[in-house]
């Protein structure tokens, strides 16, 4: 089981899922990270049989939170900000 688990099927927004490519996208890290996330435990991907892997971006958003407070990437980010939403440069 993942540290962020998503919420059940029924619950999730269809507007808050994408695959790996778009899940890394989002949060500005290369698709490795997010296999890296997944292989550590932090999150899982959908539990669709038969389909590509897709990741609930609001339960990524924690692991990726929880990531950045340890410092992963911050120079590149910039530091995050008030307000910062996923998708959004920190620029």
């Amino acid at each position: 089981m993942a540290r962020y688990s998503n919420p059940p099927l029924a619950d999730i927004d269809p507007d808050d899922i994408a695959d790996r490519a778009g899940t890394a996208q989002a949060f500005g890290v290369d698709e490795v990270t997010i296999k890296r996330w997944v292989h550590l435990g932090l999150v899982e991907a959908l539990p669709i049989p038969g389909g590509p892997h897709l990741y609930h971006l609001p339960t990524v958003a924690r692991a990726e939170y929880r990531a950045w407070q340890h410092g992963a990437d911050r120079p590149a980010r910039g530091g995050r900000r008030p307000g910062w939403r996923v998708g959004q440069t920190a620029a």
